[in-house]
């Protein structure tokens, strides 16, 4: 009784689906470690709105779809719907949810994620006020499996933006930090079910490149766990995605400003390499950079540095730029980049 009343949902009258505020779209794949603290927090970030959960259970081994079903049974009639499917990834996931809820607002969350206080409230009140955004989005807080936090993430800071252009060379989005306006999500095909990496990031460049307007909420919203079963975790796939995706925008880019932003992408791919301890997978990723790469050579050693030390901090990643200097590493990624093409 005790466990049922702490995930009590607000909702306390039956609730009709063509009436929700907003909806939750909540995928998950062997996430029962994660799933009663996400679902905790989300109730506790759900006073006083009409809201649905939509959560696809995409081809769990684990128990994750009995223990929400135990923990959402006293919930009122619709206002949690799970479904089942046998693995069909994650955009495709998100996409089903989509078109199972009427809700005009989606807020995407992912299972090991865990709302912050105002994550539904803000966007939905942003959203409702200004009718010509079709999304708007939050920072982060990046925290370790136990919880403790790394670091605040505020990507407009960094001049991150919503324009093509903008977010082509920022590519900067986190889904359980999203919402959107159904109607915009249908508008572009929801998300690229061909896609297995980078799929939010081709959203966000679809909506740009449609004219759709976002926003930032310029507060976190959402705790983002960092743990190596993160779909995030998979390094080389996640390069190869993300570039992909940015070569696919790139089409009908003028060639030195393409050239740019192909530069910037393969570069976080090799301190993201780099982060990850495989340092052979970081010197490919930086050889693959420097045939793209805008700057003179005296310039490209000290570019690529300031982005290590940069990123690192941004990450809450400790960095040690007289190590770093000393190592063999930077020895070996200074010697590439300052071969000539």
């Amino acid at each position: 009784m005790a466990l049922a009343h702490r995930f009590c949902s607000p909702s306390t009258h039956p609730l009709l689906p063509e009436s929700c505020d907003l909806a939750v779209v909540l995928p998950f794949r062997n996430a029962q470690r994660w799933l009663a603290e996400s679902l905790l927090a989300l109730v506790n970030a759900s006073q006083d709105l009409r809201w649905q959960l939509i959560a696809v259970d995409d081809g769990s081994t684990d128990q994750g779809g009995h223990l929400l079903r135990r923990l959402t049974a006293h919930w009122p009639a619709q206002q949690c719907i799970l479904l089942r499917t046998p693995g069909i990834g994650v955009a495709a996931a998100r996409n089903l949810a989509i078109r199972t809820t009427k809700a005009p607002i989606i807020a995407l969350l992912d299972a090991d994620d865990a709302a912050l206080p105002r994550r539904l409230q803000a966007p939905l009140h942003h959203l409702r006020a200004n009718p010509q955004l079709s999304h708007v989005h939050g920072g982060w807080l990046r925290v370790c499996p136990s919880g403790q936090s790394l670091s605040t993430v505020e990507p407009w800071r960094d001049g991150a933006a919503f324009d093509l252009r903008s977010a082509l060379t920022h590519k900067a989005v986190l889904p359980s930090a999203w919402t959107l306006r159904r109607d915009a999500l249908l508008a572009v095909g929801g998300f690229d079910e061909s896609l297995s990496h980078a799929e939010d990031v081709d959203l966000m460049l679809r909506l740009a490149a449609a004219g759709h307007l976002g926003q930032w909420l310029k507060e976190p919203l959402v705790r983002y766990r960092v743990h190596p079963s993160a779909a995030s975790a998979h390094t080389s796939a996640v390069i190869d995605g993300l570039a992909a995706v940015v070569d696919r925008h790139l089409i009908d880019q003028p060639q030195p400003w393409a050239d740019q932003i192909r530069y910037g992408t393969l570069t976080w791919g090799a301190w993201r390499a780099w982060c990850s301890g495989d340092q052979l997978l970081a010197l490919q990723t930086l050889r693959r950079a420097r045939l793209s790469c805008p700057l003179p050579l005296v310039q490209r050693p000290v570019h690529f540095l300031e982005h290590i030390s940069r990123s690192c901090l941004r990450d809450g990643i400790g960095f040690d730029r007289t190590s770093f200097c000393e190592s063999s590493f930077w020895r070996q990624a200074r010697e590439l980049l300052l071969q000539p093409l």
